[in-house]
C-alpha cells in the first residue's frame, strides 16, 4: 500500500469549474459500489484515464469549497499530474446560470438544489468503460453491476498504482493506490464463455465484446461522436448489440455532457416520479413531457433528482429519515435500475 505525498512538484492543485460538490457528486461512486475503475471511498478518487496517448493512474483529493472547488492530483509513473487533473476536473460538468433559470421557474428543482448545492453529474471520458458500465447494470443491481465489472478489470484490464496525495490539512493515513483500467484489444480477444465465467449475461456478453472490438479497431471514435448530433449519436450506438436508446442517452449524459434527460430509465422515472407526481411511477413518454421546460440544465437538473432519490425521497429509494440522519451512511438501497446514480 502507498504512502502518501505531501504537495509538491509530482502533486498538482488543480482549480475545477465551480459551483461544484465535489465529494457530494462523487458519492454516486460509493453508493453503487467499487468496481476497480472509479473508486470512492469519501476522501479520495481514483481513476484511469487517458493523457499523452497512455492510460495513466490518477488518485484525486477534493479541496477549496463548493464555489471554487479544487483537486489535489497525483498521476502514475511520472506522468503529468497537471494534464491528468485538467482531464479530471473537465468531468464535473455545471450550467449555473440555466440552474438558475429553471430554479426560478421550478419549485421542485429550486427545492433540490437549495437542499444539495453543487451536486451535479461526473462525466466518464473513456468510451469502453462508459458503455461497460451502462451494459452491465442492465436489469441488475447496481452493486452487483459494479462487482461484475470489477472482475472484468481484473481479467482484461491493467493494474495500476499511484501514491494518493496528503491533503493541504489534516492529513489522513495512508489510503489504497491502485485502480484499473479496461483494455479494449484484451476485451474485444475475449470468448463469450469466458464472460459467461464472470456471470455477464449471454446478451451483455456479447454486447460488450462487440462494442470493445469497435473500439479497439477504430471504428468508434469518441472524438468523432462528440463532433456529431445528439441523434446522430444515438444511431452509431444503438446499431451495436445490447445497446437500446437508454443506454445511448447516457452516454449523450455521462460521457459527452449533453443536457440529456434519459427518459426510459427506471432510476429517472422513479426520480420524476416521486418529485413530481407524488411517488406515482411515470412512463417514458410521461417523463420526456415533465422535464421538457429543463433545457440546458437538463444533465444537472437530472443528477439533483437521482442524488434526492437515493437520499432522502422517502419509500421511492432513499431512506424515510430525516435529512440530517443521512450523513453517516456511506450506501443507500439499491433497486433493479441500469440508472447511474
Amino acid at each position: 500500500m502507498p504512502s502518501e505525498q505531501q504537495p509538491g512538484e509530482d502533486v498538482a492543485v488543480v482549480p475545477v469549474g465551480g459551483p461544484v460538490d465535489l465529494v457530494g457528486s462523487l458519492d454516486v461512486f460509493r453508493r453503487s459500489g467499487d468496481d476497480l475503475l472509479d473508486r470512492w471511498d469519501g476522501r479520495v478518487w481514483l481513476r484511469a484515464l487517458a493523457v499523452d496517448g497512455r492510460m495513466v493512474g490518477t488518485a484525486a483529493r477534493p479541496a477549496g469549497t463548493v464555489a471554487e472547488p479544487a483537486l489535489l492530483i497525483a498521476a502514475e509513473g511520472g506522468a503529468d499530474a497537471e494534464a491528468a487533473g485538467r482531464v479530471l476536473a473537465g468531468a464535473f460538468p455545471t450550467a449555473p446560470e440555466a440552474l438558475a433559470e429553471l430554479a426560478a421557474a421550478d419549485p421542485v428543482v429550486a427545492r433540490i438544489a437549495a437542499r444539495f448545492p453543487g451536486i451535479g453529474p461526473v462525466l466518464q471520458p473513456d468510451l469502453l468503460t462508459a458503455v461497460v458500465r451502462a451494459i452491465s447494470a442492465q436489469q441488475i443491481t447496481l452493486r452487483f453491476a459494479a462487482v461484475l465489472r470489477g472482475r472484468l478489470a481484473r481479467r482484461y484490464g491493467h493494474r495500476h498504482q499511484v501514491q494518493v496525495p496528503s491533503p493541504l490539512s489534516d492529513p489522513a493515513g495512508p489510503l489504497d493506490g491502485e485502480v484499473w483500467s479496461l483494455d479494449p484489444a484484451r476485451l474485444a480477444g475475449a470468448e463469450v464463455a469466458d464472460l459467461r465465467e464472470l456471470q455477464f449475461s449471454n446478451a451483455k456478453t456479447v454486447a460488450v465484446i462487440a462494442f470493445a472490438g469497435a473500439v479497439a479497431s477504430g471504428r468508434l471514435d469518441l472524438d468523432e461522436l462528440a463532433a456529431s448530433q445528439d441523434e446522430v449519436v444515438v444511431e452509431r450506438l444503438v446499431a451495436f448489440p445490447g445497446i437500446g436508446r437508454w443506454t445511448a442517452e447516457w452516454l449523450l449524459a455521462r460521457t459527452l455532457g449533453r443536457p440529456r434527460v434519459v427518459a426510459g430509465d427506471l432510476g429517472v422515472r422513479k426520480a420524476v416520479g416521486a418529485a413530481y407526481l407524488d411517488g406515482r411511477l411515470p412512463s417514458e413518454a410521461e417523463v420526456r413531457a415533465v422535464t421538457a421546460h429543463w433545457g440546458p440544465a437538463a444533465g444537472v437538473a437530472q443528477q439533483l433528482l437521482l442524488h434526492w432519490l437515493s437520499t432522502e425521497a422517502p419509500g421511492r429509494g432513499g431512506p424515510r429519515r430525516p435529512a440530517a440522519a443521512t450523513g453517516s451512511r456511506s450506501a443507500t438501497r439499491q433497486g433493479r435500475s441500469s440508472r447511474q446514480g
